[in-house]
Parts: structure tokens; C-alpha cells; sequence
């Protein structure tokens, strides 16, 4: 198949597939003419990049991880496991900041209620 089509079955954009095989994120696919021609591996590989983009990888991590891939094509899963490994503490402390963030709203707000109940009570006429 050749970019366009790629694209289409994916969801990424010809300039993004473009931008990966510059990068080396994917490998360089053979050419009909001056045609890119894609296999169906490619469809494979550009949903796990879009997954991993969506999970919080940047595209250098993934190069990282691309070039590190055997003779044979395959991804090290020692150093993948490590990375993820790395992604999974850091959203786990941005979840406990954000605990804590949604308790700081809610004491700021009963703070706010209760100052504004003792401001009101203060100004109530005396009898």
C-alpha cells in the first residue's frame, strides 16, 4: 500500500509517517518507482506508536526504543518494560499530587464557606 492509503488505515497523517522514518522511529519501506510502498506490519507499528504517544511517550523515548530493536526486528523487552515501568511512577506520584490537589479544594472551599459564616454572623443585628 502506498502513504496515502497507510495514512488512511490509521489515522496518521502522511507528514507523521513521514516524520518516523526520518526520525527512525519506523524503518524505511521499500520503493516502487518513487513510490513508498507499505507492508501491513506498518499498520501495526503506527498503532502502537499512537498508543504509546497517547500514554505519555514522547517520540525521542520511542526512538530510543526503536534503535535498540535486534537484528531480527524485535523491541528489547528488558529496556521496554523499563520505560514503562518509569511511566508508571510518574503518573502514579501526578496521581497523588492531584489527591492531594482535590483535598486542598475541598478544605479551601469549607475554609471559605466557614469564614464567610462567621462574617455574616458578625454582621447580623444584635437584639
Amino acid at each position: 500500500m502506498y502513504i496515502g492509503e497507510l495514512s488512511k488505515r490509521t489515522g496518521v497523517s502522511v507528514k507523521a509517517i513521514r516524520h518516523y522514518e526520518e526520525i527512525g522511529l519506523i524503518k524505511t519501506p521499500l520503493r516502487k518507482d518513487k513510490y513508498r510502498v507499505y507492508d501491513a506490519s506498518y499498520i501495526d507499528v503506527l498503532a502502537m506508536i499512537q498508543l504509546a504517544k497517547r500514554l505519555g511517550f514522547s517520540l525521542s523515548e520511542l526512538k530510543a526504543i526503536a534503535q535498540a530493536k535486534t537484528e531480527k526486528g524485535l523491541v528489547p523487552m528488558d529496556l521496554l518494560v523499563s520505560e514503562i515501568n518509569k511511566k508508571r511512577e510518574l503518573l502514579l506520584t501526578q496521581q497523588k499530587t492531584i489527591s492531594l490537589k482535590l483535598a486542598g479544594l475541598t478544605e479551601l472551599e469549607q475554609s471559605v464557606a466557614q469564614y464567610n459564616a462567621c462574617l455574616l454572623e458578625s454582621l447580623e443585628p444584635s437584639a
